[in-house]
């Protein structure tokens, strides 16, 4: 392809031209568009016979010049032309499916820091990245709303190879509310200190001291001289208390456990079951409504005999997640105690003794003066 080159050869004008002209035509050199001007004499043929025809003019002793035919042209129909094409195309296709910044733009940087910091723990992901690792817009933006309860909304925007996570904070809430009402912190039920989390108010108890029912822990009104200056008691008082808690159940037991997820294709018309998914994929407009990508979370049912074996493996488990369930969010439980086990007929009871940490402070509202 590139001895096809066409080419423009001037010639000066001189006695030994015909001549020289004829030798090329007797070793079959084609020569096209030739043109006899004042001065010279141009024509045109390809780069294959550039060679002989600088033989035959350095027989004649002519002064040649040599041009490229195609130096006008936008397009050349060349390997290296077509190659170099071929890669101006491919490249942009290629990095197109390259996420290479993964950018948050938040109202404030330390925003922009805690969402890219929350982002990057749940992802575990590094840039650059195929556009196959990134999760879905609504898998991203569900975690990152889960983490930030401050967070009304979460845009994502994609530009070629970055991607833009805009947070959309919730309106500030301006009425007034019970809580900045609370005279003070009193406790629902007796325990030991463990810690504070406090916001507002005077502690009026110390860590490790029992607390009994009624008491307050935290006062709202603070005494300044003669004064007693009302600044209200907000925030959690966490103890330690013994729960005992009774139990009868059945030794057999049915149990669901969690096994691997995996994708679904459903069609509409032949999958007529409903599905509980974990999440979907997000399909073009015109296919959505005929085929669903879901990712399901498979269980399997398994039958299970209590004895005496699987006390400590399985009956105190099973007993931890039923008290906890009951207790207020935050709640720990921090040891357990079997105090009594009876088997018989089928069935198992006992009892068992809960060491419970739980926010035990309560919100009570007065006078300010009290």
């Amino acid at each position: 392809m590139w001895n096809n080159r066409p080419i423009i050869i001037r010639i000066k004008r001189h006695e030994n031209v015909h001549p020289f002209i004829q030798a090329l035509h007797a070793q079959h050199v084609p020569l096209k568009r030739v043109v006899f001007r004042e001065q010279e004499v141009a024509f045109e043929t390809t780069m294959h016979y550039l060679p002989k025809i600088r033989r035959v003019r350095s027989h004649y002793r002519l002064k040649m010049a040599v041009y490229y035919a195609d130096e006008l042209h936008v397009f050349r129909a060349q390997l290296w032309t077509l190659l170099g094409l071929a890669m101006m195309i491919l490249i942009p296709l290629l990095c197109a499916q390259v996420i290479w910044r993964v950018d948050i733009e938040a109202a404030s940087p330390e925003l922009e820091q805690r969402l890219g910091k929350t982002f990057q723990n749940t992802f575990q992901l590094e840039t650059p990245m195929t556009k196959k690792v990134l999760p879905s817009d609504a898998v991203i933006r569900q975690k990152l709303l889960e983490e930030h309860r401050d967070l009304s909304w979460v845009h994502i925007e994609k530009y070629g190879g970055r991607v833009i996570l805009r947070p959309q904070e919730s309106p500030k809430q301006t009425k007034q509310t019970n809580e900045k009402l609370a005279t003070h912190l009193v406790a629902t039920k007796s325990g030991v200190i463990t810690h504070f989390n406090i916001q507002n108010g005077e502690r009026k108890i110390s860590v490790n001291d029992t607390a009994y029912e009624g008491d307050t822990l935290v006062s709202g009104v603070i005494e300044s001289g003669e004064d007693d200056v009302f600044v209200g008691a907000k925030g959690e008082v966490y103890a330690d208390y013994w729960l005992e808690c009774s139990f009868k159940i059945p030794t057999k037991l049915t149990m669901e456990t969690l096994q691997q997820k995996r994708w679904r294709v459903l069609v509409k018309g032949i999958h007529k079951e409903k599905v509980d998914y974990v999440q979907k994929k997000d399909l073009p407009n015109w296919l959505d409504p005929y085929i669903s990508i879901v990712e399901e979370q498979y269980t399997k049912k398994m039958q299970v005999e209590l004895d005496e074996s699987k006390i400590d493996s399985l009956l105190i488990p099973l007993l931890h997640e039923k008290v906890l369930r009951s207790l207020p969010t935050k709640t720990v439980i921090k040891k357990e105690n079997l105090l009594q086990v009876k088997w018989g007929n089928g069935t198992v009871e006992g009892k068992v003794l809960f060491l419970v940490n739980e926010n035990i402070a309560s919100p009570i509202q007065g006078l300010q003066g009290e």
